[in-house]
């Protein structure tokens, strides 16, 4: 016959007495306990009975509840069933064992035990005299799993004295049987502060002499692993960090990068700096609450929480978290961790323009709502979706070669020798001066030229040849202008401006660079449409 299992054994308990006897293809064991401290699982109920003209009598026996799993124990003289569920693998596990309560008349009964097949064919059937002592008793039957059993739905019917006592059904299936998931429990506030605390390094990016270019901060995502925003160390000739007890240490080198999706990991060996948690792909939704390190004064991080209030898909840069809360430039790189104190992305200041960091937006200005339908740029963070874990075979590479070959922006020298400057249409001469016409940051290919305009007012002596610069957000260099000669002292201020062809150039944002000899002194971003 189909799924006939090789044997099966009923075993009953009840009160007192203990013994073994033989029933038929079975073993049938008879163990003396009292019935209490049962572990809660919900039972399975046995119909009163059918519907008829003639009125139907209550059930004599009553199911309190069924169980079943593939390990049991006696703990403290109960019966306990180890693993409780209704899915067995085959060939993972050995056997089913299935548990009955019930109350019913005390007194001699037959029971009996029906396996039923996935197809509803009773394979095995074990029947056996009790008697019982009092009204609540309890048994179990055991079904081994040989090669022979069919996987499927298959289902105990238990009856005693001719009267089904309850069913039980689970399924036999193949294949491994999944780790089980920990429960997990929110962490408190104070709780993740501490985590966060313990994990977070400030970033110091260096120039070529060691001056301090920016600060910002990073996080230890595993050993000798900090993870960062790119911006924060955009333009750095070399880097350090400083851990929460204040030691200091150089930074040993780039692992990964991508510099439009704003993320980057440093290699910092540390042994004694715990890592964060990371959270699973998308596991947050709009509305979650989360939770970020501020750095309001240097040396000093205070807790933030809030909330995710959206997300959008960039076309150049990629998807952005938009955040409820800002904070200060100092923890640009700061973890955003979800209430299981887990990882779920970063905050960013200006993740929305690769390079953007270096600009002094007062003084030379662009939106921040070139992105069409940005939001603020202080409200943003990077979901750690978007982060490529480095491998063990990668290498690290130094801060010169990336330099070389145009993965940084290039940090502004000179710029206090400059007013102002702008990005116009044209320009329109009012006398001796010049005045830019039509200033924006967003152009068409079919506007033909713009102007890049400039005005100097230079703190020391000027003599040297100035050029401009176009990039892409990758920092690709696309071309370079002609060089113009120029002679400025201090006290006279001048203007410039120089002719910019957008006509052949696909529509994207790109980035502007004013050099003098060999330095840029200025930049400005702009986006070019059909």
């Amino acid at each position: 016959m189909s799924g006939l299992p090789s044997g099966s054994w009923p075993q009953i308990f009840h009160l007192p007495g203990f013994m073994k006897a033989q029933v038929g293809l079975a073993s049938l064991l008879l163990i003396v306990q009292p019935l209490c401290a049962f572990s809660a699982l919900q039972s399975q109920s046995n119909p009163s009975g059918q519907a008829g003209a003639a009125p139907v009598s209550e059930p004599k026996f009553r199911i309190l509840r069924s169980v079943s799993g593939s390990k049991s124990s006696q703990e403290g003289g109960n019966f306990v069933i180890q693993d409780p569920r209704t899915v067995f693998y085959l060939p993972e596990d050995r056997q089913v064992i299935v548990y009955f309560e019930w109350e019913g008349p005390p007194g001699l009964h037959h029971l009996e035990g029906m396996w039923k097949n996935p197809e509803g064919k009773v394979v095995v059937v074990s029947g056996f005299d009790y008697e019982a002592k009092q009204r609540r008793f309890a048994g179990y039957w055991t079904l081994p799993l040989t090669e022979g059993v069919t996987p499927g739905v298959w289902t105990l019917e238990a009856h005693v004295d001719g009267e089904v006592a309850g069913t039980h059904t689970f399924q036999i299936t193949t294949g491994t049987h999944p780790t089980p998931v920990p429960e997990r429990h929110p962490l408190g506030a104070s709780e993740i502060y501490r985590k966060a605390l313990a994990s977070t390094v400030s970033i110091e990016a260096l120039n070529a002499n060691g001056a301090r270019l920016n600060l910002g901060s990073g996080f230890f995502i595993a050993k000798d692993t900090v993870l960062t925003g790119f911006e924060v160390i955009d333009g750095a000739g070399s880097a350090r960090v400083t851990f929460p007890d204040g030691r200091r240490q150089a930074v040993e080198g780039i692992v990964s990068w991508s510099r439009l999706e704003d993320w980057m990991i440093l290699a910092v060996a540390s042994d004694d700096i715990p890592s964060l948690p990371l959270a699973g792909p998308n596991s947050w939704q709009v509305g979650d609450q989360c939770f970020s390190l501020d750095s309001e004064q240097e040396g000093n991080r205070t807790l933030v929480d809030g909330n995710i209030t959206g997300q959008r898909d960039f076309p150049d840069v990629g998807n952005r978290l938009n955040l409820s809360f800002a904070l200060a430039a100092r923890a640009n790189g700061s973890p955003l961790l979800n209430e299981y104190g887990e990882v779920v992305g970063i905050y960013l200041h200006r993740s929305l323009l690769p390079g953007s960091a270096s600009v002094d937006v007062m003084r030379f200005g662009f939106p921040t709502n070139m992105f069409s339908g940005a939001p603020s740029q202080e409200r943003l963070g990077v979901p750690l979706a978007l982060v490529h874990l480095p491998h063990p075979g990668m290498t690290q590479r130094p801060f010169p070669e990336l330099a070389q070959k145009g993965l940084f922006t290039p940090p502004l020298v000179g710029y206090r020798n400059i007013l102002r400057g702008t990005i116009a249409r044209q320009i329109e001469h009012r006398g001796p001066s010049a005045e830019p016409v039509d200033e924006k940051f967003e152009f068409s290919r079919r506007d033909g030229e713009i102007v890049v305009f400039v005005h100097w007012d230079p703190k020391e002596k000027i003599k040297g040849s100035t050029f401009l610069r176009l990039y892409d957000l990758r920092g690709q260099l696309l071309g370079t202008g002609k060089a113009r000669k120029v002679t400025m002292s201090p006290g006279y201020q001048i203007e410039s401006w120089w002719e910019l062809d957008i006509s052949k150039l696909s529509p994207a944002v790109y980035r502007v660079d004013l050099v003098v000899d060999s330095d840029p002194a200025w930049r400005a971003f702009f986006r070019v449409a059909e």
